[in-house]
């Protein structure tokens, strides 16, 4: 038969049968008693997996994987939350920061934006299409957040991957679609500039390139003006 019970859970038994459920109940905090399994990658020295009591703080964790300059960590994978060096004291635990084990670490070299893009594409890809909201609101963030790696994104384009982000969340069917949207609204609300370096200066500019859309047509009809894409030369 299938064994079904996770590592975790197996962590978690050897655990209890060795001290006693006592022992066991002992660590943590109040609200979340027991040890967590963390799955630690990304820009760290010593990436792997590490069982901590609940309650421990995000910066004893950096120091125990030597992540050294880290400018954020995405706690939970993808739907989960990110967070900057400013909220490096908070804690896993479920009152806290909740996660099921996935922790990456972001050095200063990385670019949020990018990251958040990445998140975006992975969502707009899993979306199983049955419900509206999130079968649209993914595809729709993931063109926005195209748009603005392409140079073409101005303040408004931010603030209507807000308004879709918010309403993807409180409209989708399950918990994919109700947590697509936080690598967006996240990494927004905390990581702004990574944003705002590539929004053109004025709002009224083209986001469309329609000369650069004609190359083509340009090159298969060997016509060089604005009809070209009409056909070849008689």
């Amino acid at each position: 038969p299938t064994v079904v019970n996770n590592v975790e859970t197996f962590a978690a038994a050897a655990k209890i049968v060795a001290d006693g459920d006592g022992a066991f109940a002992a660590l943590g905090t109040p609200q979340s008693s027991g040890t967590k399994l963390l799955s630690i990658c990304g820009d760290c020295e010593r990436p792997g997996v590490y069982e901590y009591p609940y309650g421990v703080a995000i910066r004893q964790i950096l120091d125990d994987c030597g992540a050294r300059d880290a400018c954020a960590v995405q706690v939970g994978g993808p739907s989960g939350t990110i967070i900057g060096a400013a909220e490096f004291d908070r804690r896993v635990s479920f009152e806290d920061l909740p996660t099921g084990g996935s922790f990456m670490v972001f050095g200063q070299g990385r670019d949020l934006f990018e990251v958040a893009r990445n998140f975006t594409a992975f969502f707009a890809h899993e979306s199983c299409g049955f419900c509206t909201p999130c079968r649209v609101g993914t595809t729709l963030m993931k063109k926005g957040m195209d748009k603005i790696a392409a140079g073409n994104g101005t303040a408004v384009d931010l603030a209507e991957l807000e308004k879709l982000g918010r309403l993807t969340h409180v409209a989708s069917h399950c918990g994919l679609g109700q947590t697509a949207a936080n690598p967006v609204l996240l990494t927004l609300e905390k990581f702004r500039g990574d944003y705002d370096r590539r929004l053109k200066t004025k709002e009224f500019e083209p986001a469309f390139d329609l000369d650069g859309a004609l190359e083509a047509a340009r090159k298969i009809t060997g016509r060089d003006d604005a009809a070209a894409h009409l056909g070849a030369k008689k």
